[in-house]
């Protein structure tokens, strides 16, 4: 569609104009009024904006048709000689142009899909699909089965094993929007298979993977329901167990599944754009007159293929109507999106051009690894990038994940199912409702809730479709027994992020430390009455989560009137306070302009902000190079100072004076010396004053660190008591902001695990001895904190700390790792494979929530943390197994 601005009939190329005309053009404005409504009620918001005059906004009659009838009138003013019919004779420039588009093929395009009809021949050989093969039963044999059912967004798929895990029968259709009714037929085609063949199939286990796979499982009285990570893992490992990297393509998403040891170690999933995907493929290939089924036969027949842009769909689309235009013809087009879809794979999903940090074993799967040209180019990329890989491709990629549902309902069910039975598909009915009447009133939020009423014969259930597990219960009896089993659980595994948190930036209550008697300097006793009357604003950002008990009891030790910490990050927070600008490199930087304009406009009485630059850290790692803060973070006070100085000074129009000054918390003497030159003038306090207030500020700093190490403690043993495991999370100090973390911490901790973070790690003597006492005895560490023998370039504090927290976890039986870590980090990213290894050494569980920013994908969180959850009670088995 377009917008096209007119007056007197002149398109114009910039500026406004008092009274303008605008004419929508275009298929969709000609035929939604709704696109119309739309740009109307935006195009008169921006009128009122800039101050003009409301002009006139229409949608000519045949607005779709403007172009054509554009093209007709500027023929006519080009007609030829008396307007006879027009007769070309010499159509040598038409062979012209044609040798010249192959010369350009040659030069500006790229080869087709192979070199030699040789590789093509030996490729084919290789991936050809094999004519599938069930295991033969005699008719009327009883059979015991496990269906696997994979209720997907765009197609349902089921699969039937039998008892030694092998395939039977396969199902699959196109969802109609329904899951239950989509779920129902796919299990009348699979029991019409088996009838078919004459077997009498005995049902043991019912497994459910995909979005719907709770409210199937209700509903169908399936016996398990799995995350789908797990179920495609499971379906890929059962064929190729060395698998170490699963790519799954379907019809709009993409899922790429990191393996260590049969383990899922981390996964990329695209939540946005389904660039390249099987859908974009088969429809394009319907727009050229070729059945999807087609597609490879058509693409292999290229010898040349134009070069795509990867990325969004939107840009390919403009991609093939350019190469229409320049000449290229369907199979070098289809040919060339068979090319760039590793790239939007690798690249646009993964966004990991180094491919061997992923592994050597890839495994293809998913339904549009059933075109082969794909599956070449697939194979090509990898090659290149990976050139010892090794490239399966799954015989059943298409259901792997309805398979890897049946594996586990094998595994779960132990032979004995809660399925309601074949006989009983067509009973089941259902209603759902969705408005006022299921609007959820258990928190401020008050989402509208979807009510599922199932019924199977006599038996009547309710399934809610909520966004928070609150939402989930009808009643405030409910809720409150869902809260009280949650606070018990976390009273016995309890999430050390969320009191770490509450130890932070409570008050420790120091003595004051300002003698006021006596005083007879009139200057003096004017600054520390302005000291007395000082409310002092802290952003709770940055390494003020490693310091925020030392600042707030240095100020209340001097004797300021308050201390206020800015609130914890949320997307409110940040899309009110962060527009003046951003910061580049990682979120936790960009959000401390929101956090200072919380303090600013947002709280009452602020008369100072106090933001430092701080440079160094306190040593705790041994023997280190340096213990050197993060630069970005360092310098962040300085810039968000000049988000709100450059155009106009905020700070001196709201009367609040604005303090960054630079710290070295490395050397606490020129700690001292840096805070004494930077207050003495403001509230003329002596030498010995500072001195004694950074004293009770290390003193409160030693009272945190020293409760929460031995809360964390009591945990420890109780874990290694009971056979359990908890997560040590290795994260910088302000991810235990929630804002910074999505909430995944707290996810986690509602599944029963506890959340250790690196400060919380108990370190007394006998747990450090327990831990390392064997290396120091073979002279490997002089010191607990003694990482050289890892990392010898330990000179940023709190990637060390990450490298000596993974240790930790390593060397203890009762501990997982989840890492946490920002886009962009440029610390973090060269520890990442140091810490995978320190980690795999011991078998010790790993998972990875790499390059967290503003963005909350809560679909891709969600199915993380139950995929964590599901590998994670495999390793408690373990443990269990250990201990007895």
């Amino acid at each position: 569609f377009d917008a096209i601005v007119l007056q007197n009939l002149t398109v114009l190329t910039r500026g406004y104009t008092p009274r303008p005309k605008v004419l929508l053009l275009g298929g969709p404005n000609n035929y939604f009024p709704a696109l119309r409504e739309a740009w109307e009620y935006r195009i008169k918001e921006l009128w009122r904006e800039r101050g003009i005059e409301e002009g006139a906004i229409e949608v000519p009659e045949n607005a779709l048709y403007f172009a054509a009838l554009g093209s007709a009138l500027l023929g006519r003013d080009f007609e030829i000689g008396n307007g006879e019919n027009f007769i070309v004779e010499d159509l040598s420039p038409l062979y012209r142009f044609l040798e010249e588009r192959e010369r350009i093929k040659a030069t500006e395009g790229d080869r087709g899909l192979w070199k030699t009809e040789e590789e093509l021949k030996e490729f084919l050989e290789q991936y050809r699909p094999r004519k599938f093969k069930a295991p033969k039963y005699p008719k009327g044999a009883e059979v015991g089965i496990y269906i696997g059912v994979d209720g997907g967004s765009t197609s349902t798929k089921g699969v039937i094993l039998d008892e030694q895990g092998n395939l039977l029968k396969t199902a699959y259709k196109l969802s109609e929007g329904n899951p239950i009714e989509d779920t129902k037929e796919i299990l009348k085609k699979l029991y019409s298979e088996l009838k078919k063949d004459g077997i009498q199939p005995v049902v043991k286990g019912v497994g459910f993977t995909g979005y719907a796979k709770d409210l199937l499982k209700t509903a169908f009285g399936g016996d398990v329901a799995v995350v789908e990570t797990v179920a495609h893992t499971l379906g890929s490992l059962k064929y190729f167990p060395d698998a170490e990297v699963i790519c799954d393509v379907g019809g709009q998403d993409i899922k790429i599944i990191v393996l260590r040891d049969g383990k899922v170690k981390d996964f990329k999933l695209n939540t946005q754009c389904s660039a390249g995907n099987g859908y974009y493929l088969q429809a394009t290939a319907g727009r050229f007159g070729y059945k999807v089924e087609d597609y490879a036969e058509v693409a292999f027949k290229a010898k040349y293929a134009p070069k795509f842009n990867f990325g969004c769909a939107v840009f390919l689309e403009a991609d093939i109507v350019n190469f229409q235009r320049l000449g290229w013809t369907a199979e070098e087009i289809m040919a060339g999106l068979a090319k760039v879809l590793p790239l939007n794979v690798w690249l646009y999903v993964a966004q990991e051009p180094n491919l061997k940090r992923l592994g050597k074993v890839f495994v293809l799967q998913g339904g549009t690894h059933k075109n082969l040209a794909v599956v070449k180019a697939q194979v090509d990329y990898i090659k290149e990038k990976v050139p010892n890989a090794k490239i399966y491709l799954h015989p059943f990629g298409s259901v792997a994940g309805a398979i890897g549902a049946a594996l586990e309902a094998k595994r779960v069910s132990n032979g004995k199912t809660s399925f309601i039975g074949f006989e009983n598909l067509d009973k089941v009915e259902y209603t759902a409702k969705r408005g006022e009447e299921t609007r959820c009133h258990f928190c401020k939020n008050l989402c509208i809730r979807t009510f599922i009423d199932l019924k199977v014969g006599e038996e009547t259930k309710r399934y809610i479709i909520a966004t928070c597990d609150k939402g989930q219960v009808e009643s405030r009896e409910e809720l409150k027994k869902l809260l009280g089993e949650r606070k018990k659980l976390k009273g016995k595994y309890p999430n050390f992020a969320e009191i770490s948190n509450q130890l932070l930036f409570k008050s420790y209550n120091p003595p004051k430390v300002v003698k006021e008697k006596g005083i007879l300097n009139i200057l003096r006793k004017e600054k520390l009455e302005r000291l007395k009357n000082t409310v002092v604003g802290i952003p709770r950002v940055l390494n003020i989560y490693s310091y925020a008990p030392f600042f707030r009891t240095y100020f209340e030790a001097l004797g300021v009137k308050k201390v206020v910490f800015s609130d914890y990050t949320s997307e409110e927070l940040y899309r009110r306070g962060s527009k003046r600008g951003s910061i580049d490199p990682c979120y936790p930087s960009k959000v401390a302009i929101a956090h200072v304009y919380n303090l600013l406009y947002e709280k009452r009485g602020i008369n100072l902000i106090f933001f430092p630059c701080i440079r160094t850290l306190i040593g705790e790692i041994y023997k280190a190079e340096g213990h050197w803060a993060c630069p970005t973070v360092a310098a962040t006070p300085e810039v968000v100072k000049a988000a709100y100085t450059k155009e106009k000074d905020e700070f001196r129009e709201k009367g609040i004076l604005y303090l960054n000054p630079v710290l070295d918390f490395e050397d606490i003497e020129l700690l001292e010396r840096q805070l004494y030159r930077t207050f003495k003038p403001l509230w003329g306090i002596t030498k010995e004053e500072n001195q004694k207030a950074v004293e009770e500020g290390l003193k409160a700093l030693e009272r945190y660190r020293k409760e929460l190490q031995e809360r964390a403690k009591e945990v420890l043993n109780r874990l290694e008591e009971e056979g359990k495991v908890g997560i040590v999370v290795l994260a910088r100090p302000y991810h235990k902001d929630p804002g910074l973390n999505h909430g995944i911490l707290e996810e986690l901790n509602k599944l029963g695990y506890p959340i250790f973070t690196i400060e919380s790690l108990p370190r007394d003597r006998e747990t450090l001895q327990k831990l390392f006492g064997e290396e120091m005895e073979k002279g490997l560490i002089e010191h607990p904190m003694d990482i050289r023998n890892l990392w010898k370039k330990c000179y940023s504090e709190n990637s060390s700390l990450k490298v000596w927290a993974a240790k930790y976890a390593s060397l203890h039986p009762n501990l997982a790792a989840v890492d946490l870590s920002s886009f962009r980090c440029g610390h973090d990213a060269p520890i990442y494979s140091l810490i995978e290894e320190i980690l795999e050494s011991t078998g010790t569980p790993y998972f990875t929530f790499h390059e967290l920013d503003e963005n909350r994908p809560a679909g891709s969180i969600k199915i993380r943390v139950e995929t964590i959850d599901y590998f994670l009670k495999r390793y408690e088995e373990e443990v269990l197994k250990r201990k007895e």
